[in-house]
């Protein structure tokens, strides 16, 4: 290590230690002040470890803990930026965090979620690195940062150029992130996905990628599972879905905390269970469990790990908040709050509340418009036949009166709107009415609910 990022990591790592000391977080300005010193240190920090980049629109936290999960029950050792962290900033500051004052780095992988547009800054530095690179999907999302799905993928691209030499793992029913095989021209490729459909309650939009990313016409299917994902066809040029070789088979249930699936790797089936929340983490449980044959495990050890996955932060978390908890659910954009209407539509009943919240900062996207797309209408149809006189809808966050007013118009009972902006009334008004509630909140919303969540609800801290 030479002096120059050596004299980085130590004044990294003596900025953390003073904003500890401060009591704030150390997740994005000690990689700041270690890059401004030494830009190209990540190459440093990162030489003696496989490196796991998770990047995609939807699903890039819940995989990484599904990941590391993996990683760790199956004895190897990881670092991953738990924190949400998941530009160059906060990827630099979880490596020298774990880092010796030397720059040594003692553990077998990391596993990094990464920002799709900070993608091409984390890989900069990596051409020389045992780097793989799992895109989830690509969906349209925050529109004042990412613009449409085409600019996303062109952002990713960008990421993936730095590193020609790294393995990718794809999510073959998503059609524009297939098409990182041909544009990118990596070799190493492995395939994850669902072999048939998912039930009707299912998100049936497609409008993110309607037409054939070759030629523009539109894409037809032979299943469907969600949003634009599914056995594609393009009947023009030929484009198409391709067969992955880590996949679910059929879903034999549903459950609220986990799906029964039949599995194949390479084409040999088995039962198991993913320990994930909700149909649309079936693909993040894939995503991992491919990682786990591209490290080398054998198909009993990747079968056996898919039941213990664990969800993060604010991923269908539960918190022991008043008699019966409630469930924290995030949500930033049409695709996947979609999927969250189409759980909270075969799990939600009348003896449930359900809290909505929706911040308009940077972090949440300026741009809230997006809410019209979401299928309230679905969830309102469903709840009018299972509703109770004490069901109530609460509304937060600095756009809370725009979701009323977009609930109004799908038919929700306005007479069970209540508005609380104030988190800690909040939080009181929640253990006063003895029911369980689902929380559907965007990302800062649920970071500042949760802090306060944490002053009366016994709550793990998310990793600083």
């Amino acid at each position: 290590m030479g002096i120059r990022s050596s004299f980085a990591v130590m004044v990294g790592k003596a900025t953390a230690k003073l904003l500890h000391i401060m009591g704030k977080g150390a997740t994005s300005l000690p990689g700041v002040v270690t890059l401004k010193l030494c830009p190209n240190v990540l190459a440093t920090l990162a030489r003696d470890i496989k490196v796991i980049c998770v990047t995609g629109t939807n699903g890039k936290t819940t995989t990484c803990h599904a990941i590391a999960d993996i990683i760790s029950a199956n004895g190897y050792t990881c670092l991953t930026n738990s924190a949400g962290a998941n530009m160059i900033n906060g990827v630099v500051s979880c490596f020298m965090n774990a880092s010796s004052l030397t720059g040594k780095v003692k553990r077998d992988y990391a596993v990094l979620e990464c920002d799709e547009a900070s993608l091409r800054h984390i890989t900069k530095s990596m051409g020389s690195l045992d780097v793989t690179v799992v895109v989830t999907n690509v969906f349209r999302d925050q529109l004042d940062r990412y613009g449409e799905v085409l600019t996303t993928l062109d952002l990713i691209k960008q990421g993936l150029a730095h590193i020609p030499n790294a393995r990718l793992v794809l999510n073959a029913d998503c059609s524009l992130t297939s098409s990182l095989v041909e544009s990118t021209k990596h070799g190493d490729v492995l395939f994850f996905g669902v072999n048939g459909g998912f039930e009707s309650t299912s998100s049936s939009d497609i409008s993110d990628a309607v037409y054939c990313i070759r030629c523009k016409t539109k894409y037809k299917y032979h299943s469907h599972t969600f949003g634009h994902l599914g056995d594609f066809y393009c009947e023009s040029c030929g484009y198409h879905r391709q067969k992955p070789s880590v996949a679910v088979d059929e879903v034999t249930s549903f459950n609220a905390d986990s799906a029964d699936v039949l599995m194949s790797i390479d084409d040999k089936q088995y039962e198991a269970k993913i320990t994930l929340p909700g149909a649309y983490n079936i693909y993040n449980g894939l995503a991992a469990a491919a990682i786990g044959r591209v490290i080398g495990l054998d198909d009993k050890k990747i079968i056996a790990s898919m039941s213990s996955l664990t969800t993060p932060f604010g991923r269908m978390e539960h918190v022991a908040l008043g008699e019966k908890g409630v469930e924290m659910i995030l949500v930033k954009n049409p695709a996947g709050f979609n999927e969250v209407i189409s759980f909270l539509t075969k799990h939600c009943t009348g003896e449930d509340d359900i809290l909505f919240g929706l911040n308009d900062n940077s972090a949440d996207g300026t741009d809230v418009s997006w809410i019209w797309d979401v299928e309230f209408e679905k969830l309102g149809e469903r709840l009018r036949e299972v509703t109770t006189d004490s069901q109530t809808f609460f509304f937060t966050g600095k756009r809370g009166e725009d979701l009323q007013v977009r609930l109004k118009y799908a038919g929700f009972d306005t007479g069970k709107f209540k508005l609380e902006k104030d988190y800690r009334a909040l939080i009181q008004r929640l253990m006063g009415t003895g029911r369980h509630t689902y929380m559907v909140l965007s990302y800062t919303v649920m970071l500042g609910l949760r802090d306060k969540l944490a002053e009366v609800a016994p709550l793990k801290k998310y990793a600083r």
